[in-house]
């Protein structure tokens, strides 16, 4: 499993993935450049399939984050699966 291809972006982006598992706990979350958690997109059990999650540049708290690099962790059942780093310009 792995996360697909992220651009960068200016409004949001959508972050693709597959679960090939029948079924499995995952996690995507968005780091910043300094390695702290801004964003949970996704905490919960899936089943196998294609799904996708949309980040709209917001931290937990629903606040607009600034312009930079972020990165999108995937994990599945608590093992980290990939990382890919993202551009956002404001």
């Amino acid at each position: 499993m792995q996360l697909f291809d992220i651009n960068f972006f200016r409004i949001s982006t959508t972050i693709s993935f597959n679960v090939t598992q029948s079924s499995a706990f995952v996690t995507l979350e968005i780091f910043n450049i300094k390695g702290q958690q801004v964003k949970i997109l996704l905490n919960s059990l899936l089943s196998a399939g294609h799904y996708e999650c949309i980040w709209s540049g917001k931290d937990n708290s629903n606040k607009s984050v600034s312009s930079g690099e972020y990165f999108a962790r995937l994990k599945v059942n608590g093992e980290e699966i990939d990382v890919r780093k993202m551009l956002l310009l404001r």
